[in-house]
């Protein structure tokens, strides 16, 4: 079982509720950002800071120290660079509904001054932009405006699907191949729309069964881990510029 270690000088950058955050984050199928493999034992947390934003990151204990590291460029976009998404048609109050579950590999703090605590970037983003805070899965939350699916069936080198997952401007949240389950593609055409959820749920390493995955979501929720919204979900633009 994974037990978190925070250095003194880690908690002096991220402050005791990021810090109470963190220890109370679920790491039993997280990776380690060192070597890569599944945490257990002592894991140290780091965290990657430039003054303005702040990544944490955990690796085991005999693969690098609980430090403050120096950091470039933009975490919130290397943190989307880097998220695990998966595809699912999960009950909503006797409804089966196609979600898009997404967790990005390490969390990412805003810095707002020496005597804040600091937030989660990619959280405060997503809110922002009409996304809500989950507190219990039981129906769809409110969409959010101009944000979209697009599938690309097939297109993988390999014949594999892909998804990309576009913000309004057109900026790039998720991209990347997926496995698209059965009935996710006929729950889609009956809505038009798919269930965004992003927060700690587990992934990689989540179970691919449902049960799993909406209980992993309900027990996010609880934690406050956990933003969604409902997002339109189509193919790829045709000759004529039309969305398919």
């Amino acid at each position: 079982m994974p037990e978190l270690h925070i250095s003194d000088e880690v908690r002096a950058v991220i402050g005791d509720e990021a810090a109470a955050r963190e220890s109370a984050r679920p790491l039993t199928r997280a990776l380690c950002t060192s070597c890569g493999q599944r945490l257990d034992g002592t894991v140290n947390l780091q965290v990657r800071t430039d003054g303005k934003q702040t990544r944490t990151e955990h690796v085991h204990a005999t693969c690098a120290p609980s430090a403050v590291l120096p950091l470039t460029g933009s975490l919130t976009t290397a943190a989307e660079e880097t998220m695990h998404l998966v595809l699912d048609v999960l009950d909503h109050g006797g409804a089966a509904l196609p979600v898009l579950i997404a967790q990005t590999a390490g969390t990412v703090y805003e810095f707002r001054g020496p005597d804040t605590d600091l937030t989660d970037a990619v959280t405060a983003k997503l809110l922002a932009a009409g996304f809500t805070l989950i507190s219990r899965v039981r129906q769809a939350p409110r969409p959010a405006e101009e944000w979209i699916a697009v599938l690309l069936l097939g297109h993988g080198p390999a014949g594999e699907d892909g998804l990309l997952v576009l913000e309004p401007d057109g900026a790039q949240f998720y991209g990347g191949a997926v496995v698209i389950p059965d009935g996710w593609l006929a729950a889609v055409a009956r809505y038009g729309w798919g269930v965004l959820y992003v927060g700690e749920v587990g992934l990689p390493h989540l179970p691919p069964e449902p049960k799993a995955r909406l209980k992993a979501l309900r027990e996010a929720a609880q934690a406050g881990r956990l933003v969604g919204a409902r997002i339109a979900v189509g193919g790829p633009p045709s000759p004529t510029g039309d969305m398919t």
